[in-house]
């Protein structure tokens, strides 16, 4: 093993091992929301950095935030959420990207099942040769990317996302549909070490895409999901406010209402339930 691998390996290991202590720490009211929300999103970033690193052999890890005087003790102990992968809202299903004219349902009608599927490889064809024509057009790689998908392909869709990311890492939408299908291939992961790691990259994927575009609304909806289902209600809240202030007619409108709902009444419910300092 060379000695760089080895070295991500650990950053790697050190940074998801960590993060449960990150997690103690605000569940015992020793660390406040912003500087919670603060070493979540950096360390995070830098936990994704080093699992992309290690899988493509690119190493484009940020450089490590500077710790202020509250943050430094929590430094020094270890830090990065440990996603508490729960029962909750199936991303594959709330999310699934389609192309145009397939239904969400699909059709049992075997015939009518062999006729979307020639449809479907025609069209991966054309848009194939397109993407070979033409390399460098991002919009083309992202068509391709969700035909890939439709069609079960999960490693070709997210292959399509990076190559668009690589075209123009600036618009976020080859981002956030990257944090998608990392998160729905997280869902037939047994083993959970990495099963972590995907969703530690989803979630940086996520957070750049709103970097990148914060008015891009999907993406907030895409990371509200992932939110509520690893317990991080109060974001998955925030985020889901956000895209219906921003795309209150979009095509997740109706599922984000129905989440947001059920955010807030766990947040309700907690609040009855837990104590308020005297």
């Amino acid at each position: 093993m060379s000695a760089d691998r080895e070295e991500l390996e650990q950053e790697r290991d050190f940074l998801l091992k960590s993060l449960d202590d990150l997690e103690a720490e605000r569940a015992t009211g020793g660390i406040d929301d912003e500087s919670y929300q603060q070493l979540h999103d950096d360390y995070t970033a830098r936990a994704a950095a080093a699992i992309r690193a290690l899988r493509d052999g690119v190493d484009a890890r940020p450089a490590p935030a500077r710790a202020t005087p509250a943050r430094r003790r929590l430094v020094i102990i270890s830090v990065v959420v440990v996603f508490a992968l729960v029962a909750g809202v199936a991303l594959a299903g709330a999310l699934g990207a389609r192309l145009p004219g397939q239904t969400a349902s699909g059709n049992t009608n075997s015939e009518a099942q062999t006729a979307t599927a020639k449809r479907l490889g025609r069209a991966i064809k054309t848009l194939e040769a397109k993407v070979n024509a033409s390399p460098d057009d991002y919009d083309a790689r992202l068509q391709l990317a969700h035909a890939y998908e439709a069609n079960g392909d999960l490693r070709n869709a997210l292959s399509q996302s990076d190559a668009a990311i690589t075209i123009n890492a600036a618009r976020p939408e080859a981002h956030a549909n990257a944090g998608r299908l990392l998160y729905i291939a997280s869902e037939s992961i047994k083993d959970k070490n990495t099963q972590l790691q995907f969703v530690t990259e989803a979630s940086a994927a996520f957070n750049t895409a709103i970097e990148k575009d914060p008015e891009y609304a999907e993406a907030y909806y895409f990371r509200s999901v992932l939110e509520s289902a690893t317990g991080q209600i109060e974001r998955a809240q925030a985020d889901l406010q956000n895209y219906l202030v921003k795309a209150p007619n979009g095509p997740y409108a109706e599922g984000a209402r129905d989440l947001l709902a059920k955010v807030t009444k766990a947040l309700e419910t907690t609040s009855t339930t837990v104590p308020t300092s005297p």
